[in-house]
């Protein structure tokens, strides 16, 4: 079975200007049609710009040994805007991306950038805003709503533009647990509706057990990928980049070093819960 690789990447290298090192180098890596990649590192292991890349925000220039390709367009200077459309990027702050006076007004910034007519505008945007449950707030102010609900709207904007690729650029790192989680949910529900592919940028490692794929990066080359379970084994290699494993992960490595049976299946905090209380009803 031929596997649908929505984003190709091959041989990628950049350098920013006055860099002593390149920032990327020598990256390859591809992406399948509506899963979720999670992309970890410290700071400065070249995440960001990985990202950055993709969308054209940055040019790798061209190269005929390297190739960034998006929904099967090779991204040069021709096909950035193509591509654009595409892509829908969420950053870490979203009062950068904010442009309108309410929220409506935001989400329909982007629908007017691309010559949609204000009828249409009409009918998208309040479907928009009532997905990331937001409606209430449509005719409020961006800069008055909490971190949580910023970032629904951000996520309201990039759905309005119907994008195959949703980026989530730190998107939560400024967000409190509650705040993080419903983002996190909405975009998963997003995902699922509408067969999107996700990419986040992340520092915090427990959001990589709703990833598909973890790419690991360090000095701007991938040093280790795969599922988040098997990723989640190399203990030793996480810890010397400075990462550290889920809580739920030392958690269940504990229970299984003190001779307590639980299945290597078990990959996410819910499940080894949710075991444990089944283990425990049994005695």
């Amino acid at each position: 079975m031929t596997i649908d690789n929505i984003i190709k990447i091959r041989n990628v290298s950049f350098t920013y200007p006055d860099a002593k090192e390149p920032a990327i180098n020598n990256v390859t890596f591809d992406i399948e049609r509506g899963s979720w990649t999670s992309i970890i590192g410290h700071n400065g292991s070249g995440k960001s710009t990985i990202i950055r890349l993709i969308n054209g925000l940055l040019d790798a220039g061209e190269n005929a040994n390297s190739k960034i390709e998006v929904d099967g367009i090779r991204l040069t200077q021709k096909t950035v805007w193509d591509i654009r459309n595409r892509v829908g990027v969420v950053f870490q702050n979203p009062d950068n991306q904010f442009v309108g006076a309410t929220v409506a007004d935001d989400v329909a910034f982007g629908l007017e950038n691309r010559g949609v007519s204000r009828l249409e505008m009409m009918k998208i945007v309040p479907k928009a805003i009532a997905a990331v449950g937001m409606s209430e707030y449509a005719d409020s102010e961006p800069g008055s709503l909490s971190g949580g609900q910023k970032q629904r709207v951000a996520i309201a904007g990039i759905i309005a533009i119907k994008p195959k690729i949703i980026i989530l650029d730190e998107a939560t790192s400024m967000l409190d647990p509650d705040g993080r989680s419903q983002v996190l949910q909405i975009v998963q529900q997003m995902k699922d509706k509408y067969g999107l592919t996700v990419i986040a940028i992340t520092h915090d490692i427990d959001e990589t057990a709703l990833a598909d794929q973890v790419l690991v990066m360090n000095d701007g080359q991938i040093v280790t990928q795969g599922k988040p379970e098997s990723v989640f084994k190399k203990t030793k290699l996480l810890n010397e980049l400075g990462l550290t494993v889920p809580f739920f992960q030392q958690v269940k490595k504990d229970l299984q070093s003190n001779a307590i049976n639980i299945p290597n299946t078990i990959n996410s905090e819910k499940e080894l819960i949710n075991y444990l209380c089944q283990l425990n009803s049994k005695k």
